[in-house]
């Protein structure tokens, strides 16, 4: 059985994931209206104590984007898997260096994906699976 705990996480972990891959298309969309996406990079960027942290910056990105334009905001689901990254490839995936999202799939990157959240910017993990 999943907690509720568990099923916040893997919300939050899509959310950022889905923040990380289209991060300069979300900041184009906001235009000079970004203060909600500043708050989650910020946010990410120091220690939290748990994932329920990230939820309301989280909310007002989602808020915002919609407002912007974007019905799906950044917990929308066309196209978008609650699955973690691999489970449909089964080929390679490309994990967070941070632990913090659900990385990609193989099958979503064109070239090799970095971490917008991390201060160096380092390139996901790739791995390939069994």
């Amino acid at each position: 059985m999943t907690s509720q705990a568990e099923v916040v996480g893997l919300k939050v972990a899509k959310a950022l994931s889905y923040v990380c891959r289209h991060r300069d298309e979300l900041a184009e969309l906001l235009d000079e209206d970004d203060a909600s996406l500043r708050a989650v990079e910020a946010a990410v960027g120091s220690p939290a104590e748990d994932d329920g942290s990230l939820t309301p910056l989280l909310d007002a990105l989602h808020a915002a984007v919609r407002c912007a334009g974007d019905p799906s905001g950044v917990y929308g689901d066309t196209g978008r898997s609650v699955m973690p990254a691999g489970v449909a490839d089964l080929n390679v995936v490309y994990r967070c260096p941070l632990q913090l999202c659900i990385g990609r799939s193989g099958h979503e990157v064109d070239d090799v994906p970095h971490c917008r959240f991390a201060l160096a910017d380092p390139a996901l993990i790739r791995e390939r699976l069994p």
